[in-house]
C-alpha cells in the first residue's frame, strides 16, 4: 500500500491517477468529504479524511502502508511536528520508505517555506528511515491562475517579468514520483531536483501569444498585493490597456472574470496570517531574484524521456480549458 498525503492537491491528484492506472493500491489523505469524493474518482483504493497536523490522522494514514509520499499544503508553515510524528510512528506501523515532497533550493533560509523544507529534509535524513527527497521547481500550472487574463492578452503575476524562473510541469513531477514510489529501493538516500527549463515571464508570454493567436504581455503586479489588495491598483491601467489593444472588446469579459478569480487566489484569504505573509515574502524574493532551476539532467533520467516543454504544456492546457490553440486543426 502506498499512502499519498495532500492527495487532492495539484501533484497529489495526478499521482493518485498515475498509481491507479498501474493497479497500485493507494491510500489517499485529504481534508474533507468533497476532496474524498474527488480522490475516489481519481482511483484511490482507500481514503483518510483529516488534518495532517493531527497525530490520529497520521497514524490512520500510516497503518499498513509500505511507502509514504508526503507533501504538506502550502498554508502549513511549521512541518516539524508532522515530520517528527512520521518518524516516531512510521516504522512501528510498517512504513519502509518515505518520499518527501520538498522544494527546489531549500537552502534559501530567508524564505520560510524553503527553510521549513530544509529542516524536514534534515530530520528525515537523520531518522534512519529510507527516504527519497524530490525538489520540484516552480510549477508551470501556477500561471493558469491568470487563465482569464491570458485570454484577454495579459499575463499579470506578482513577480517581475524579467526574473528567471525554473519551471516544471506537474504531470512530470507526478510521473517521476510514481516511478520512485513503485520501486523505491534504488532511490534510497537520493535527492532529486525536478526542473524542466528556465524562462522569464516575458518568454512565457511569447509562447502564450503563439498558442492563443493574439499578443500576450507579461505585467508585474506588486507582491505586496497578496496581503493588501489596494496595492494592485497602480497596475490596473497597464493590464486594461494592454488587454484592450490585444483582444479589443473581447477582453472585457475575460478581465471581469480574471479580476473575480484574482480576488482570492488559492483561497489565500482563508489561510492563517503567517502563511499569507510567508507566501508574500517568497514572491517578493522571486520578484527580485527569480528562482533558478536545479540540475536539468535529473528529471529526464527519472522519467526516461524528455520533460514537457513549456509550449507543449501551454497547448495542452489551452485545449483542456476549452481554447483551441491558434494553429491547431479545426
Amino acid at each position: 500500500m502506498i499512502t499519498v498525503t495532500s492527495a487532492a492537491g495539484g501533484v497529489g491528484r495526478l499521482l493518485v491517477r498515475q498509481l491507479a492506472t498501474q493497479n497500485v493500491p493507494v491510500r489517499a489523505v485529504v481534508k474533507n468529504e468533497s476532496q474524498a469524493t474527488t480522490t475516489r474518482r481519481d482511483g484511490a483504493t482507500e481514503v483518510v479524511v483529516g488534518d495532517l497536523r493531527s497525530p490520529t490522522t497520521l497514524d490512520t494514514a500510516l497503518a499498513g502502508a509500505d511507502v509514504l509520499y508526503h507533501a504538506a499544503p502550502t498554508q502549513v508553515i511549521d512541518e516539524r511536528p508532522i515530520i517528527e510524528h512520521l518518524i516516531a510512528s512510521g516504522p512501528a506501523k510498517g512504513l519502509q520508505h518515505i518520499v518527501f515532497h520538498s522544494v527546489i533550493h531549500p537552502s534559501l533560509h530567508q524564505l520560510t517555506h524553503h527553510r521549513q523544507k530544509d529542516i524536514a529534509e534534515g530530520l528525515l535524513r537523520d531518522s534512519g528511515i529510507p527516504t527519497t527527497v524530490l525538489r520540484p521547481s516552480h510549477y508551470m500550472q501556477n500561471y493558469l491562475e491568470v487563465w482569464e487574463f491570458l485570454q484577454a492578452g495579459v499575463m499579470p503575476y506578482p513577480v517581475s517579468p524579467d526574473s528567471v524562473m525554473g519551471v516544471v510541469d506537474l504531470a512530470d513531477v507526478a510521473e517521476a514520483a510514481a516511478n520512485v514510489l513503485i520501486d523505491p529501493s534504488p532511490h534510497t538516500g537520493r535527492t532529486y531536483d525536478l526542473s524542466a527549463v528556465e524562462l522569464t515571464r516575458h518568454q512565457m508570454a511569447q509562447i502564450w501569444s503563439r498558442v492563443l493567436g493574439h499578443p500576450v504581455t507579461a505585467i508585474r503586479i506588486s507582491p505586496s498585493s497578496l496581503t493588501n489588495s489596494l496595492h494592485v491598483l497602480p497596475s490596473l491601467a497597464s493590464v486594461v490597456g494592454h488587454a484592450v489593444r490585444s483582444t479589443k472588446l473581447n477582453s472585457i469579459g475575460h478581465l471581469v472574470r480574471g479580476a473575480q478569480a484574482a480576488s482570492n487566489p488559492r483561497d489565500m484569504k482563508n489561510w492563517p496570517d503567517d502563511a499569507r505573509e510567508a507566501y508574500r515574502t517568497m514572491m517578493t524574493h522571486y520578484d527580485g531574484h527569480g528562482l533558478p532551476a536545479g540540475d536539468l539532467t535529473t528529471l529526464p533520467a527519472l522519467l526516461g524521456h524528455a520533460p514537457t516543454p513549456y509550449e507543449e504544456f501551454a497547448r495542452r492546457s489551452s485545449a483542456e480549458l476549452g481554447r483551441i490553440p491558434a494553429d491547431s486543426e479545426r
